[in-house]
């Protein structure tokens, strides 16, 4: 069984996270740590989180008419756990909100917004901004926030790199973004945002099974989205469904593109004179000759020859080619029209 990556905050992006802070002090002034009321409190309908659990649910509970239902009961199940911790411990990050109005609308800290709340809560502890901070410090702050949990979906944390690459492309004009920009940005690692890169740009079916849930490890999206033939892709994806290693998934890739290229070699034609007669190639192993003649022998129309092949030496390359040639003999009188 594959060991389980997690995805913790590097000193990069942590060192990234606190100049992404100042900068949004600069712009907007000043924020503030108070206790607010969770009355106060409004979702972000643009975090890219994909809660599909809302403040209602939580406050009055959920209808089982709602067509997401069943999703929203597992995320309130994961909830009530969070509520659990809060009642003994408390919060101990405080939420990130910006005022909204009449209203403070969440940056990050939905889950303990919502669990607080499971809890019996009435207030939260929260870092104010006096206005929202900008595009693309916005989604840093979600980024980071959402890159400390270890309970995102891959489509999820594809998601929050999407709006980041998108957002710094507002904010910076035509600039590219590619896998090494989005390491200095990020502060992850070159290969895990060559992953990412990879996995963004994958062919529509390796996104759909993301999306659905259905490929949760990023590293094996990367090496599927890096398949070409849609054949050998579609055979890989089932076998990620099923259950397949990083390694086992390397080894079925690397088989099935060895027998497409087999399939290729065979039916591909050269341009020239056609061919009177059929090369049937070479070995230097007697043994693939002898595998050929059992192979032949052991059906019943041709049982009847496996005397004439019982005393051949399959050590002898000379008597191994006789016993070739006797067969492609045998096979030509007993096949003939």
């Amino acid at each position: 069984m594959s060991k389980k990556k997690r995805f913790g905050i590097s000193e990069a992006l942590t060192r990234g996270l606190s100049e992404t802070i100042n900068v949004v002090e600069n712009n907007t002034g000043v924020f503030r740590n108070v206790v607010l009321p969770l009355s106060r409190i409004e979702l972000d309908p643009e975090n890219p989180r994909k809660l599909t659990i809302d403040l209602s649910d939580v406050r009055h509970g959920l209808r089982p008419d709602d067509p997401l239902y069943s999703r929203k009961q597992e995320e309130l199940e994961k909830l009530k756990e969070l509520a659990h911790t809060i009642k003994a411990n408390g919060v101990i990050n405080p939420i990130v909100v910006y005022k909204n109005g009449e209203f403070y609308r969440i940056v990050a800290g939905e889950r303990r917004c919502l669990g607080s709340i499971l809890a019996g809560k009435q207030e939260i502890e929260a870092r104010v901004f006096n206005e929202k901070p900008k595009g693309f410090d916005l989604k840093l702050i979600q980024w980071v926030e959402n890159t400390a949990r270890e309970d995102l979906t891959l489509d999820e944390r594809l998601g929050n790199v999407r709006e980041i690459i998108r957002e710094y492309e507002l904010q910076h004009g035509q600039t590219e973004v590619n896998a090494t920009l989005l390491k200095s940005i990020t502060g992850l690692s070159l290969s895990q945002t060559t992953y990412y890169m990879t996995a963004l740009n994958a062919p529509e079916d390796v996104q759909v099974h993301i999306q659905s849930g259905n490929i949760r490890n990023l590293d094996k999206a990367a090496l599927l989205a890096g398949v070409v033939s849609p054949d050998v892709r579609a055979r890989a994806i089932e076998a990620c469904i099923n259950g397949s290693s990083l390694k086992e998934l390397r080894s079925i890739i690397s088989q099935h593109k060895h027998l497409n290229k087999n399939r290729k070699d065979l039916v591909s034609s050269k341009r020239g004179r056609s061919t009177a007669k059929i090369n049937m190639g070479t070995t230097l192993k007697a043994q693939v000759v002898k595998t050929i003649v059992d192979c032949v022998t052991t059906q019943r129309q041709f049982d009847k020859y496996m005397e004439v092949f019982s005393q051949v030496n399959w050590m002898d390359l000379r008597q191994a080619t006789k016993a070739f040639r006797k067969l492609i003999e045998i096979l030509e009188v007993e096949m003939a029209v």
